[in-house]
């Protein structure tokens, strides 16, 4: 008996010594792991904006509709992004009003600007001196057409620091909690199974050590239904949560690219166009009367249409960073259906189509939500079915109500969606027909907004709709 104490007690000692070895070896490949990955994917941002800002996509040029673009890249990417002249003045900061600039030191010796001159690249790890907070720094160099102001400049982007911290901590925990309950469990069982412990745990420790250095796809063996078999359940789940975790991440990045490679083609089309009648006038056609007038309003008709992308990409990025703020709270549903039906009667009466509404049989039903923002919702959705129905059809709002919320449907005669894009119809920038969809106006962006709306009031939304038949879209809000 007291032989296989000591024999309990040299497992218990060499297993918390082994536990403490791995979890200490483990946390700094973690957090090593964490930080690298985090300088490669902001590297990856900034060569992205980079080209875009020397194929002139971003312009930074002291104009608020270029810094509000820099910004809304900024926010997209959950980066701080900053514009250095070769000077070493920063003339943009999207963390800092522009106005504000002039008060920020000289930034020609910041270790990761001086390296991106050097190099191309650089990055650094630091307290900043204007916000003062902890920021990963990644430079890049900007080749930009001779004479151009940012010719030499750098392009720089911020990640707060408590971001990897946070994620560090969490996994740090999930390290040392696994490693006590190894000590936990090996001093409760080891009198009775010394002679059985050493071999599994020992696997664990690998395969833990194999997890940490990046191999997400080890695995535990998991045999009977013991304490071990516990613990390598629990190395499984935490790399099967860092796994998911990392293609969360990489998801997140190919949601990023896609999301910018969209907003790049969407603002090129209008802003070409204006350049090219602008160019056509300032060539000699402004002093033609047959078709000056013809090309600034056409050129007038883009710019419209490139502020009110603008306007949505700003809108959707408010709802989806949690900044657009919802006034909930109980109004009449009648009311709310006579007030959309005013509203939008012009629009219908315009292209000859009869809106109609159809109340509820409840004169005072009361629905719950932003009366505003489900305006915008049912503004968005007749827009659209005015502009893909004929002159002489019919746009018609529905009501139905169900134990404790009300279906609004908004219908119509028009040219109705095949079933293959039903799937994707309120993805940002989705279109059916992009070249009648461009030619009846929209950004590509309204649906995408009305679905976040309905979304953040609890509700869903849906279509039904068959080419030629029309279509229906309804959403739910509570009653």
């Amino acid at each position: 008996m007291k032989l296989r104490s000591r024999i309990a007690v040299t497992y218990i000692s060499l297993t918390v010594a082994g536990v403490v070895f791995v979890s200490l070896i483990s946390s700094w490949q973690i957090r090593h792991f964490i930080a690298t990955r985090t300088t490669r994917t902001l590297g990856a941002q900034a060569e992205l904006l980079g080209r875009q800002m020397e194929r002139g996509v971003l312009l930074c040029d002291g104009r608020p509709s270029a810094d509000s673009l820099l910004t809304m890249s900024a926010s997209a990417i959950g980066a701080r992004m900053s514009v250095i002249e070769r000077t070493g003045r920063v003339v943009f900061d999207s963390a800092i009003p522009r106005d504000s600039l002039r008060s920020l030191e000289n930034h020609a010796f910041r270790p990761e600007v001086q390296a991106a001159r050097v190099r191309g690249t650089g990055s650094d790890r630091r307290v900043s001196q204007s916000t003062g907070q902890e920021y990963v720094y990644v430079a890049r160099r900007l080749t930009m057409p001779d004479g151009h102001p940012l010719t030499g400049g750098v392009l720089r982007l911020a990640l707060p620091a408590a971001d990897m911290q946070a994620l560090d901590t969490q996994v740090q925990l999930i390290v040392w909690t696994l490693g006590f309950i190894v000590v936990v469990i090996v001093a409760l069982v080891s009198l009775r199974i010394a002679g059985k412990i050493t071999r599994p745990i020992q696997h664990i420790a690998e395969t833990a050590a194999v997890i940490t250095q990046g191999d997400l796809t080890a695995r535990v063996e998991e045999r009977g239904g013991d304490e071990i078999a516990s613990l390598a359940a629990g190395i499984n789940e935490m790399a099967r949560t860092l796994g998911a975790d990392l293609e969360r991440q990489r998801k997140l990045e190919r949601v990023r690219t896609e999301f910018l490679g969209n907003v790049s083609h969407e603002l090129r089309t209008p802003i070409f166009s204006i350049q090219g009648y602008l160019e056509t006038l300032m060539d000699g056609a402004v002093d033609d009367p047959a078709v000056n007038r013809e090309f600034l309003g056409k050129a007038h008709s883009h710019a419209e249409r490139l502020n009110a992308l603008l306007n949505d990409l700003i809108e959707i990025s408010r709802i989806e960073s949690g900044e657009m703020k919802m006034s909930f709270r109980w109004f009449p549903l009648n009311q709310f259906l006579e007030a959309v039906e005013e509203d939008m009667r012009p629009l219908a009466d315009r292209k000859q189509i009869v809106l109609t509404t159809e109340y509820p049989a409840v004169p005072d039903l009361r629905v719950w939500g932003d009366r505003e923002r489900l305006k915008q919702v049912m503004a968005n959705l007749i827009e659209n079915a005015v502009k893909y129905t004929e002159a002489g059809g019919n746009v018609r709002v529905g009501v139905a109500l169900e134990q404790d919320q009300a279906s609004i449907s908004v219908s119509d005669s028009g040219i109705g969606i095949p079933e293959e894009h039903h799937r994707r119809i309120f993805e940002r920038f989705y279109r059916v027909d992009k070249d009648r969809s461009r030619d009846v106006g929209g950004t590509g962006l309204g649906l995408a907004i009305v679905k976040h709306i309905v979304e953040a009031h609890g509700g869903t939304i849906s279509v039904s709709s068959e080419p030629a038949k029309g279509s229906v879209f309804t959403f739910t809000v509570k009653r």
